[in-house]
C-alpha cells in the first residue's frame, strides 16, 4: 500500500468532528489496505516452454486475469495468427540471458504480424523483453497499435517485412501513446514508408533510449515516417543512417538524441524524399531570406540565389 494511500485514509488533526465514529473509519482503511494486498497477492505468474504461440493467445483469451504476467522461456514461439493483447492490463515477457538480451523469439511463421493492440490497451498492458522476428504482413508487421498505449520495454523488432506501411511498428489514431522504452529497430522494411516504425496521423508515441539500424522502406522513412500531425517524442535514442526519419523535423526532440536529419551527399534533399526536386526548391523559396541553416546551403549566412545554385546542381535522385 503506498503511503499516499495510507494518507487518504487519515484524519487531519483540526478537521470538524467526524460524522462517522473513529472506529468506523479505521475499520474503513483497514479494509482498503486489505484490498490492495488481497489483489496484489492474487496475481499470478503463467509460464510457457517454446512452441506454438497459439498457447500464448489462449492464456491472454481464457486464463489470466488483469494484472497476471505470461513469462516465455528461452526459445521460439511460431506466430501463425498475430497475437492479440484484447485490451488486458497485464504483461507479456521473455527470460533474459546473463547480459539482460531476450531469449525468447516471437518467429512469424507465413503471412501474419507479430503481436496487436488494438483494444484500448493503456499502459499497464506491458509488452517486454522479447525478440520480435519476420512478421509479414500489411500494416504494422511487428507491432500494430491501434488507438492504444501499452508499454513495450526491451523488444527487439528484427527483420519484420510490411507490404505498407511500418515493418517494425506501425500506430495508429489520436488515442495512441504508446511509450518504447530500450527498444531496437533493426533490418525491417516497409515496402511504402516507415520501415522501422510508422507513426499515424494525431498519433503520440514516446521513445527513449532506442536503436534503429538498416532498416530499408520502396519509398521513405527508413528509420521512421511520420504522418501529418504525429508527434513523436524522442529522448536518448540513436538513428544510424542519415535521412532516417520523414519529414527531418517531424517529431519532439526531447535531448540526448544521435540523429543525423539530412545526408551530406545529397543536402538539398530537405524532405529525405531520395532526392531534390520541386518539393525541395519550394520549401528552399520558403525559406527566403532567412538565415535558416537547413536552407542555406552555401553556408553565407543568408538564404538566396547561390543556395538555389547548389540545389540545382544536387538535382535528381540522390547517389
Amino acid at each position: 500500500m503506498s503511503s499516499s494511500s495510507i494518507e487518504t485514509c487519515s484524519m487531519p488533526s483540526n478537521s470538524m468532528p467526524p460524522l462517522y465514529p473513529p472506529v468506523l473509519i479505521r475499520w474503513v482503511c483497514v479494509t482498503v489496505i486489505l484490498a490492495a494486498s488481497v489483489s496484489e497477492l492474487m496475481a499470478e505468474t503463467f509460464r510457457l516452454e517454446a512452441g506454438p504461440a497459439v498457447r500464448i493467445q489462449a492464456l491472454i483469451d481464457d486464463v489470466v486475469s488483469d494484472g497476471d504476467e505470461i513469462v516465455l522461456g528461452a526459445g521460439e514461439y511460431l506466430v501463425e495468427t498475430a497475437i492479440d493483447l484484447r485490451g488486458r492490463p497485464i504483461t507479456l515477457r521473455g527470460e533474459r540471458d546473463r547480459l539482460g538480451q531476450p531469449t525468447a523469439r516471437l518467429v512469424g511463421s507465413g503471412r501474419t504480424g507479430i503481436l496487436s493492440c488494438r483494444s484500448g490497451e493503456s499502459m499497464e498492458t506491458r509488452i517486454e523483453t522479447l525478440d520480435v522476428i519476420d512478421g509479414d504482413i500489411d500494416l504494422g508487421a511487428g507491432l500494430l497499435v491501434v488507438d492504444s498505449s501499452p508499454t513495450v520495454r526491451g523488444v527487439r523488432f528484427l527483420g519484420n517485412v510490411a507490404s505498407v506501411f511500418g515493418g517494425g511498428v506501425a500506430i495508429f489514431g489520436s488515442d495512441s501513446n504508446p511509450i518504447f522504452e530500450s527498444c531496437v529497430f533493426i533490418e525491417n522494411r516497409a515496402d511504402l514508408v516507415g520501415g522501422g516504425c510508422l507513426n499515424g496521423t494525431n498519433s503520440s508515441p514516446i521513445y527513449r533510449d532506442c536503436l534503429w539500424s538498416g532498416n530499408e522502406v520502396g519509398l521513405y522513412g527508413r528509420g521512421m515516417y511520420n504522418q501529418v500531425d504525429a508527434a513523436p517524442a524522442l529522448a536518448g535514442c540513436e538513428i544510424e543512417g542519415c535521412c532516417d526519419i520523414v519529414p527531418p523535423r517531424s517529431f519532439i526532440d526531447e535531448g540526448d538524441n544521435v540523429i543525423d536529419p539530412y545526408c551530406q551527399g545529397c543536402r538539398a534533399d530537405f524532405n529525405c524524399y531520395g532526392g531534390v526536386g520541386s518539393a525541395d526548391l519550394g520549401l528552399l523559396l520558403g525559406a527566403w531570406g532567412t538565415d535558416d541553416s537547413i536552407y542555406d546551403l552555401d553556408g553565407d549566412g543568408e538564404v538566396g540565389g547561390s543556395d538555389i545554385g547548389v540545389l540545382v546542381a544536387q538535382w535528381g535522385p540522390c547517389r
